[in-house]
This record gives C-alpha cells, structure tokens and sequence, in this order.
C-alpha cells in the first residue's frame, strides 16, 4: 500500500516587520509581488497583518512590529535597537530566502534602487558535488534587514 501525500510544498514565510508600509512598498513595488490580503486576529496577538504572493500562490506573510505570532517572541519588536549583523548571524535560524527570477542582476538592481543594502552582488555560482548545479545568485538586506537572494536556476525549465 502507498502511504499519501502529505507535503504539498512551502506554503509561505513570515517575517516580523518594522514599517508595515513601507515593507509593502518594497515587496510589490520593487520585487513585483501581489498584495493579497491584510488581516488582524488581536486575541492571538496579530494586530496587523499582510499577505504578499511572489507568484503561483508562493506567500510572504508580515507581521507588524507591535505583533507578538505565535511562533515568534512574546515581546514587540524593538525599533530603535534591530540586531546587528553579527547578532543576527549567531542567533538566526532563518538564513535567507529566495526569490525566482529570469534576471537576477535586473531585479537586485530594482531592489538596491528602492532601498535595500547590497549584501552579495550578482554572480555565477557553480556547485560541485554528485549532482553539481550552475545558477545565478544576488543578495539584498530588504527593509527589515531580513536576506533575499534573487536566484535564476540557469538550465531549469521555464513556463513560456
């Protein structure tokens, strides 16, 4: 007998954010993605809220500064102190993520034009390894200081 299916894929990734608005901004301005939805449930925490869908029904979820989600800290964020590299990098698990893209050095540079730090200029990446893989890769801090890598899988298929 086959057991079922159970992971159907990522279905999204939540950040804590500073400005709401201004993560927005960004994230459809500037990266292309759709606005879906904003969306409060305080008896959970959940002051405000926000849905941004990268494509294909991918999702980004914000949370703003004041939110306490469950899964994050009980605590508000702290506008006047972010972390600092270093402390992000010993504390972290997120590390990054990635966005999809045909041009990777066209949508960092959108991305550093609307205000992200450059954190890793576009280049080719070859891996090494059984299965090795070549790609491009850029990253950005974005408006909360969270990482994005823009990514093009050189090779892989694209929908026409």
């Amino acid at each position: 007998m086959t057991s079922p299916v159970l992971n159907r894929g990522l279905d999204h990734i939540a950040l804590r954010v500073y400005d709401m608005d201004a993560t927005v901004e960004f994230y459809t301005r500037a990266l292309g993605f759709r606005f879906v939805r904003e969306w409060s449930v305080p008896e959970a925490g959940v002051h405000r809220a926000v849905f941004l869908d990268a494509d294909d029904d991918r999702v980004v979820e914000l949370f703003d500064a004041a939110s306490t989600p469950p899964g994050g800290s009980a605590r508000a964020l702290d506008a006047e102190r972010r972390p600092s590299d270093e402390d992000r990098g010993r504390a972290a698990t997120l590390v990054h993520f990635a966005v999809r893209t045909d041009d990777c050095a066209a949508l960092f540079e959108r991305a550093v034009a609307a205000g992200a730090r450059p954190l890793g200029e576009p280049r080719r990446i070859e891996t090494a390894g059984e299965d090795p893989m070549t790609f491009q890769a850029a990253f950005v801090y974005g408006p909360n200081d969270e990482v994005i890598e823009f990514i093009d899988r050189v090779g892989r298929q694209r929908a026409e």
